[in-house]
C-alpha cells in the first residue's frame, strides 16, 4: 500500500497556488482556492483520492463552471 498525504501549511499554500493558476490559465476560472486536506492512497492498483478545498468565487465565476459541467 502506497500513501502520499500533502498536510503541512507551506505545502498546501503552495499546491493551493498552484490550483488558481491552473484554473485561471486553463480554463479561464478565477477563483481564490484554498487546499485543506489532500490524502491518496493506491492498494491493489486501485487508487483511493480524499480532497478537501475551500473556494470563493463571484456567482458569475460559479454559474460559468456549472454550466461547464452541464449542470447550468
Amino acid at each position: 500500500m502506497d500513501e502520499m498525504k500533502i498536510a503541512s501549511k507551506f505545502t498546501k499554500g503552495v499546491v493551493s497556488k498552484v490550483l488558481m493558476v491552473v484554473l485561471k490559465t486553463k480554463f479561464g476560472y478565477s477563483a481564490d482556492v484554498q487546499l485543506n486536506e489532500f490524502n491518496a492512497t493506491v492498494t491493489d492498483g486501485k487508487a483511493h483520492v480524499h480532497l478537501n478545498i475551500d473556494a470563493d468565487m463571484s456567482q458569475a465565476e460559479l454559474n460559468k463552471l456549472l454550466a461547464s459541467v452541464g449542470l447550468g
